[in-house]
């Protein structure tokens, strides 16, 4: 179901929010979003009733904790509302207890930062709003709820292989070209360690180990599928600096194989396609933990 999280916009506070950008919320709402979730933006205020309203819109993106008590969501085609909506529809309802299975005799929960609202609820504030296209919203939440690593990477490829540059919706191209995309799902699959080197990526202040992702074809080339995984290779920052900044590289493939030259490495790796991505799970299932 759509979200409302609350954020004031011109209050200063002790959470590290960035309006449009990160949320920060304590873990007693850590139940109550996931990546994925569509959302509205509310501003409160119990002093001034004339500075509360519905304000942008946005979908929760990946969430991350580092202390298990404070947890911060990034969020991706945040955008305000070219109009603020007020508490309530013009019935003088409000407009969070449209639904089904929301009693309209009640206030909604003002108390709660995060609370549910029905699908209903959301498309009227988003009319009032006059907010004229939000399916790139449902495109990006479709593939932010993909957590399985390979059902995103082949869901993306599909999306990738047809990519057109110029015609992409600027929100979705931007997300797709970073955040929770086939370079975070390959990680999550062939570990952390370069693919030229072998050597794993440094560690990170969270205990993770840090990787870079390289398009074989440039994105500036702006060719159709270079956003697919088997354009992608995983390197150490060490490798990767060389190939961009290195006496000589140079690659070339058959169907199933990559072969690298980089400076005195030599190397040939298996292409990152779905079906050697899906042999090397299967593999990885077969090892005994």
């Amino acid at each position: 179901m759509p979200l409302i999280l609350s954020q004031r916009i011109n209050f200063d506070s002790n959470y590290q929010d960035i309006p449009f950008k990160v949320y920060h919320y304590p873990k007693k709402y850590r139940n109550k979003i996931k990546s994925g979730d569509i959302f509205i933006y509310h501003q409160g205020d119990k002093k001034n009733p004339t500075n509360r309203f519905y304000y942008g819109y946005g979908v929760v993106g990946q969430i991350s904790s580092m202390d298990g008590e404070n947890y911060f969501a990034e969020i991706i085609g945040g955008t305000p509302f070219p109009y603020k909506v007020p508490l309530k529809y013009e019935t003088s309802q409000y407009y969070e207890n449209f639904g089904d299975g929301y009693n309209e005799r009640k206030k909604p929960d003002w108390q709660n930062a995060i609370r549910f609202i029905s699908h209903d609820a959301f498309n009227l504030i988003i009319e009032a709003a006059h907010v004229s296209d939000i399916q790139s919203l449902y495109d990006i939440s479709n593939i932010e709820s993909i957590s399985e690593p390979l059902m995103l990477i082949s869901k993306l490829n599909k999306i990738y292989s047809n990519y057109n540059f110029e015609m992409r919706n600027k929100i979705v191209s931007e997300h797709l070209d970073r955040g929770t995309s086939v370079t975070n799902a390959l990680k999550k699959i062939l570990g952390p360690n370069c693919q030229i080197c072998g050597e794993p990526g440094f560690e990170k202040k969270d205990g993770t180990r840090y990787i870079e992702a390289h398009h074989l074809i440039q994105l500036s080339q702006k060719k159709l599928a270079s956003l697919c995984s088997d354009n992608i290779i995983l390197l150490c920052s060490n490798c990767h600096k060389e190939i961009h900044h290195g006496k000589h590289f140079s690659h070339s493939a058959d169907e199933t194989k990559l072969y690298i030259e980089l400076g005195t490495k030599r190397v040939s790796i298996q292409k990152n396609t779905i079906d050697n991505l899906k042999k090397l799970e299967q593999c990885q299932a077969l090892v005994p933990s």
